[in-house]
């Protein structure tokens, strides 16, 4: 694996929301402990999306198709002036704070202890939340990781670019993540942190 080989998503490209949502497999499911947090933010904001339910239930699964139409119109909504890539990155930099909102959360990620263990954390709740999708993360160095992630439908880039930089901040360190893009549901991500 060369450094060379991964890249720092491009923030302004176009992007194909309704596309993207469409390539989604109708049987990919999220739990809800994540489209509350989309739709509970709005509230507070004030702010109402089209697609979102009058209530979720945290461990019942529902479709990853209405997870990702939430995304979008929440980075929309949220954020007006940006881009959308940007909106879901911004999105994603808060699932650490949503997962240990949740019972599984704190018991997973609570107890993680450092960078790494925040990372491999996170990576364990993807299995426990998403129908299908994995993460599997490999230490490269004392301030360097690896995340494979395989059959994640959702928005690699830009959303879970912005995940694993919200598991570094949430962990007290500034980092970078940059995508080796290896099809539409599967890339790596080479974590960096000082």
């Amino acid at each position: 694996m060369s450094p060379h080989e991964f890249r720092e998503p491009i923030w302004d490209a176009p992007f194909d929301a309704e596309r993207a949502i469409a390539s989604i497999p109708e049987a990919a499911t999220l739990t809800g402990t994540f489209l509350a947090a989309v739709a509970d933010e709005a509230k507070v904001r004030g702010l109402a999306l089209p697609s979102a339910r009058e209530r979720y239930l945290g461990f019942k699964p529902y479709p990853l198709r209405e997870h990702a139409r939430l995304m979008v119109e929440a980075a929309q909504a949220f954020w007006p002036q940006a881009s959308i890539r940007v909106g879901l990155r911004r999105l994603g930099r808060g699932a650490p704070a949503t997962l240990v909102r949740s019972l599984s959360g704190r018991v997973v990620f609570g107890s993680a202890e450092g960078v790494l263990e925040a990372l491999r954390a996170m990576a364990k709740s993807y299995a426990i939340h998403m129908k299908p999708g994995t993460i599997e993360i490999e230490a490269l160095g004392e301030r360097s990781a690896l995340a494979k992630l395989r059959q994640i439908h959702t928005f690699i880039d830009p959303h879970h670019v912005g995940v694993l930089e919200g598991v570094m901040k949430f962990s007290g360190v500034q980092g970078t993540v940059k995508l080796r893009a290896l099809g539409p549901s599967a890339g790596d991500l080479l974590c960096e942190w000082a």
